[in-house]
């Protein structure tokens, strides 16, 4: 049986590789090969060597972050910095850019110096992922008109305004309690069509996003009391004398009554 030999460039390799000239050229074959992969080897070391080197910008926590903490609250609260550091030191999946701790939370304490990276942090739903450490997410019933129900939506600034004529055996009064306060949830009310006659006094619901302080004034003034959310504008200002209260005393001093023909 003719045994079949591999051939290149029409030449038998096995012939070569008995004359001293065909050795000498596979060995400087083998070599140019040899040198490339070197080569490459060294210049890819180069390139490692000089990105652990060379400074990267990094967040890293500028006080105790503690466990599902919202990314959009770590971001806006300022609870890191940007800091340069050689690459070296540069944790796997380190975070650089705030947008990555949009919609997420931290899936651990994470402690100050602490690179702030992508394993620290997961997916979150619900509220918790709009509040900063201080900011309190607090649901308060509405009448349709008092809580403007159709025309205030979610993300909009309100002030809110309480009613506590139950608690002033005087009159009652009406004052000012918080101002431009952030819509979590836009008021709704149930089981009524909008426009209805009977639809002004039905009761609906909505969540505001309130600072710790205001969360006990706000649960006082919702069961003592009737709210009123006033709709701002996005470049709404305030009155000095906005925040007094209001009373049937103070909403007629300095005021003259009106004649007959409607003219004061």
């Amino acid at each position: 049986m003719e045994l079949t030999t591999r051939k290149y460039g029409g030449r038998d390799w096995r012939k070569l590789l008995t004359t001293r000239q065909g050795t000498a050229a596979v060995a400087a074959a083998c070599a140019i090969v040899a040198a490339g992969i070197l080569i490459f080897a060294m210049n890819r070391y180069r390139h490692n060597v000089s990105n652990e080197g060379s400074p990267h910008t990094v967040l890293v926590a500028t006080g105790l972050i503690q466990k599902g903490t919202a990314g959009d609250a770590i971001a806006s609260g300022a609870l890191f910095k940007p800091t340069s550091i050689p690459g070296k030191q540069v944790s796997t999946g380190a975070i650089a850019d705030t947008s990555i701790l949009r919609g997420r939370v931290a899936a651990t304490d994470i402690y100050p110096g602490q690179q702030l990276t992508a394993a620290d942090f997961m997916a979150s739903g619900g509220l918790v992922s709009e509040l900063a450490p201080a900011q309190r997410a607090m649901t308060i019933t509405v009448t349709s008109a008092r809580g403007m129900v159709g025309q205030v939506e979610t993300g909009d600034r309100v002030d809110v305004y309480a009613d506590l004529e139950s608690t002033n055996h005087g009159g009652g009064y009406v004052v000012l309690l918080m101002s431009n306060v952030l819509v979590l949830k836009a008021p709704n009310a149930q089981n009524h069509v909008l426009g209805s006659p009977e639809s002004a006094n039905q009761e609906g619901t909505a969540t505001l996003n309130v600072n710790d302080s205001q969360a006990g004034e706000l649960a006082f003034a919702a069961d003592n009391g009737k709210l009123w959310l006033a709709l701002r504008p996005a470049n709404a200002t305030l009155a000095p004398n906005a925040t007094g209260a209001v009373s049937s005393n103070t909403l007629l001093q300095g005021r003259k009554p009106a004649t007959a023909g409607g003219v004061r």
